[in-house]
C-alpha cells in the first residue's frame, strides 16, 4: 500500500472519529497532508470509497488478531478485545461504530452494509469468546453470551462517547464494571 493511500486513510479515520463522517471533506484531507486534491481522488475517488475502505481496516483489524486471540485464555481474549477500544479512549476518539452509527441512515448504502457486516462480525466473535469463557469456568455471568456480547460492546462504544462528553473518566469505570461482571472469581 502506497505511504500516500496509508496516510489518507489514517487522517480520515480520525476525522471521522473525532468530527464524523459528514464534518469532513477531501480539501481537509489534502490540506492537512499537503498534497493535491486529486491525490486524495486518485486513492479514493469518492468519499463512499473512502469510507468503505476505512470500515473494511476495521474488520481486518479485528480479523488479524484471529490466529492470536484462539491461542489465548477468555480470559486475556476479553482483556485484548477491551484494548482495542482502550487505544480509541487514549486517543480521545470515539470508535468507528460509534463515529458512523449516528448517522447510518445517511451514509452510503454500501458504507451501510459495511458497517453492519463490522457489527455483526465484531458481535459474533466476542460472543464466541464469552460462550468459550463459560465452557471453561472462566466466566459467570446470568446473561446468554450473545446478550452479554451485545451489552459489553454497547457499553463500550457508549463510554467512549459520554468520555467525550462529560469530560470525565468514564471509559476505566465501565471497563472495570466489565471485567467484574463476566470474570469468575474477580
Amino acid at each position: 500500500m502506497s505511504n500516500t493511500r496509508q496516510q489518507i486513510l489514517n487522517l480520515a479515520e480520525e476525522l471521522i472519529r473525532t468530527r464524523g463522517y459528514h464534518a469532513f471533506s477531501y480539501k481537509d484531507i489534502s490540506q492537512k497532508l499537503n498534497v493535491k486534491n486529486a491525490a486524495v481522488h486518485y486513492h479514493f475517488p469518492s468519499k463512499e470509497a473512502l469510507g468503505a475502505a476505512i470500515i473494511q481496516d476495521s474488520i481486518d483489524l479485528f480479523k488479524s488478531k484471529e490466529e492470536s486471540w484462539d491461542q489465548m485464555s477468555s480470559t486475556d481474549q476479553l482483556h485484548d478485545f477491551i484494548s482495542i477500544y482502550q487505544k480509541s479512549n487514549d486517543r480521545k476518539w470515539s470508535c468507528l461504530m460509534g463515529a458512523l452509527s449516528a448517522s447510518v441512515q445517511a451514509l452510503p448504502e454500501s458504507m451501510q452494509n459495511k458497517l453492519n457486516e463490522m457489527g455483526k462480525y465484531i458481535l459474533d466473535r466476542l460472543t464466541l469468546t464469552l460462550k468459550d469463557g463459560l465452557q471453561s469456568g472462566e466466566f459467570s455471568f446470568p446473561e446468554e453470551p450473545r446478550a452479554k456480547a451485545e451489552l459489553i460492546i454497547s457499553s463500550l462504544l457508549s463510554s467512549l462517547l459520554l468520555e467525550r462528553v462529560m469530560k470525565e473518566k468514564v471509559f476505566d469505570s465501565i471497563k472495570n464494571s466489565i471485567i467484574q461482571s463476566v470474570i469468575s472469581n474477580n
